[in-house]
């Protein structure tokens, strides 16, 4: 006899059948009214829509709308990557069909909540991000655990948990998988070693977040003091890095302002740039001495 969660599952798919077919418009209603930005742990909620999303062929009749636009004007454009087709950019959200074509190098700690459901067997190993693990405070010392293997069947859905595990998935060959992620909600992606599972760096989660830190670099150069302004405000910017660069090329424009923030930096909520500032102000000292 089938347990209730089945009786449930069957239940849902029936009452669907009966229904309009889902639309893309549906889903999105769905998601925004489940998922709340500030909430993460709400992320969760989604489940149920990835599902009836599934259940229901919608991505198949997206794709056919696609070609069919694409077949009646060769100028159409969507939001398409060389691997990557984006069905819809949400608040704080994004669904897509993403190709996983070779092996990553190295073992990524995601910055972002996901769904992954693929349209082939996708298959990988899980591990465990080490005790202490802080994502905004890089430090080369920390290891992942191994916690298990990962199988996802065509069509099923993988929870990606990453505020406690990294995902090393198997690719022989090109996998088409429908993802629902969420915007970064970490300010860093780490990444591990695949043979010592050592941490080996990390990038920024975001693009804009190094796009600010080169700015402050090129307003530096420039040195015209009408971007003192800019630059103080980037020195309040909630990423550390992006803190720093502005302090730093700050020097370059007004030496008491950006001694004054260099000494605030040394109550700085991050270590890294607590230790940066120490170190400038023991470097300023030493040539004041001369």
């Amino acid at each position: 006899m089938p347990g209730r969660g089945n009786r449930y599952s069957f239940a849902c798919l029936h009452a669907w059948a009966l229904m309009a077919p889902y639309q893309l418009t549906d889903f999105v209603s769905e998601i925004d009214s489940r998922y709340k930005v500030a909430e993460p742990e709400t992320f969760w909620l989604c489940e149920q829509p990835m599902q009836r999303l599934l259940a229901e062929g919608l991505i198949s009749r997206w794709i056919n709308e696609q070609l069919r636009q694409l077949a009646s004007d060769h100028q159409h454009l969507g939001d398409w990557s060389a691997t990557e087709a984006v069905l819809h950019r949400g608040n704080g959200w994004l669904l897509s069909v993403a190709i996983f074509d070779s092996p990553r190098r190295f073992i990524h700690a995601l910055p972002f909540s996901a769904f992954y459901a693929p349209f082939a067997e996708l298959t990988g190993e899980r591990y465990r991000l080490p005790a202490g693990f802080r994502n905004d405070v890089f430090d080369p010392g920390l290891r992942l655990e191994p916690a298990g293997t990962v199988k996802v069947d065509p069509n099923g859905l993988l929870r990606l948990e990453t505020d406690q595990y990294a995902y090393d998935f198997q690719i022989t060959q090109a996998i088409p998988v429908l993802r629902l992620v969420s915007a970064s909600l970490r300010p860093l992606e780490w990444l591990f070693s695949k043979t010592t599972l050592q941490a080996w760096q990390a990038n920024d989660a975001e693009l804009s977040s190094t796009q600010l830190r080169v700015a402050a670099y090129v307003l530096g150069k420039i040195a015209h003091q009408s971007s003192i302004g800019a630059l103080l405000e980037l020195a309040s910017h909630p990423h550390h890095a992006v803190r720093w660069a502005a302090i730093q090329n700050l020097g370059r424009l007004s030496r008491t302002e950006a001694l004054a923030k260099i000494r605030e930096a040394m109550n700085d909520v991050h270590p890294h740039l607590r230790r940066a500032a120490q170190k400038t102000l023991n470097q300023l000292d030493k040539r004041t001495q001369r």
